[in-house]
Order: structure tokens, then sequence, then C-alpha cells
């Protein structure tokens, strides 16, 4: 395995809320107004932003939704199983990373207002990744699951909910 602090240092990354480790490299110039689906109207909203993403095995990153698409993007490292919960599809896994024949993809969307959760596939290992918000990410927008809260919303998926929760620093 390499060592994963090394690329946390020359890419710069710091500590991410949810777990793992990232760093801004990109925000759009362009802004717009945008509607939210609730109707409300966000003025100047930034359109894009992206970051690189590392998440080491022994780490998740823990249930969470944005008010924002997130797409992920697979750059190296161990696959990615990237969870999520709505009330429309329930439970769905998807695994990022490169082995296409296998099923895995390259790029996969996050939709607004979804609860999604992450951990890397192998042991002793690490996914480096990207991700791309549209519209731009803003703290605003994030908010960490409270695990009873989520497991009383979908008592069908606790022990998913649960298996990344016990991982979550």
């Amino acid at each position: 395995m390499r060592n994963y602090s090394d690329l946390i240092d020359k890419l710069n990354l710091i500590p991410h809320p949810e777990g793992g480790y990232y760093r801004r490299n990109w925000q759009s110039l362009l802004s717009a107004d945008i509607k939210d689906s609730n109707r409300t109207l966000f003025t100047g909203r930034t359109i894009g932003s992206s970051i690189l993403y590392l998440l080491p095995s022994v780490e998740v990153s823990t249930w969470h939704r944005t008010n924002c698409d997130e797409m992920w993007h697979y750059y190296s490292g161990s696959p990615l199983v990237l969870y999520c919960i709505t009330a429309q599809k329930g439970l769905t896994r998807q695994i990022l990373g490169s082995d296409i024949d296998s099923g895995q993809l390259p790029q996969i969307i996050m939709h607004r207002g979804n609860w999604f959760a992450a951990e890397t596939l192998e042991p002793d290992t690490y996914t480096l990744c990207g991700c791309t918000l549209w519209p731009a990410f803003t703290y605003a927008d994030f908010e960490m699951a409270e695990i009873n809260k989520l497991i009383d919303e979908f008592p069908q998926y606790r022990n998913e909910i649960e298996h990344i929760a016990k991982r979550t620093k």
C-alpha cells in the first residue's frame, strides 16, 4: 500500500468533517440566481465547485446530505462503495472505480437532499477521488445525520446505517 499520508501532504489536503481529507481545487467564477426544491431563491450563487478527496480505509465518509447535486470521480487506489438512502429507491450501493467490466463506475451522482455515506472497498488502502458540486458547496448546504433519527426514518436499513456509524471517528 502506498502511504496515503504522502498524498495528503503532496496534495495539501486537510481533514474533512465527514471523514477523510480534502482540498477545494475549483470554484466557478460564474454565478446565477437559483431556486431550491422549496422554490426558495438564492441570489448570486456560485454555480459549481470541486474538491480532491482522499478516504483511507481506516475511515469512512459518514452519513450526510447536501443541497447540491454531487458527482464523484474516481482517480486512483481502492474502489469506493457509495451508499445512498432515499424514500423512493430505498438503499442503493454503487461502486466508484475503474473496473467497468465488473460493474464499477468512474463517475457517480449523489442527488441533492439524499442521505449518503462512503467507505473504501479494500482494507489497508485508500481511495483518491474528486467531487464536483452544483451549485457550489457551502457548509450551509451540509447536514450530518443524527444516526438515531436516520434509523427512525429508515428502520429497514438499520444494519447499514449502524455499520457506517460505528466506523465514524
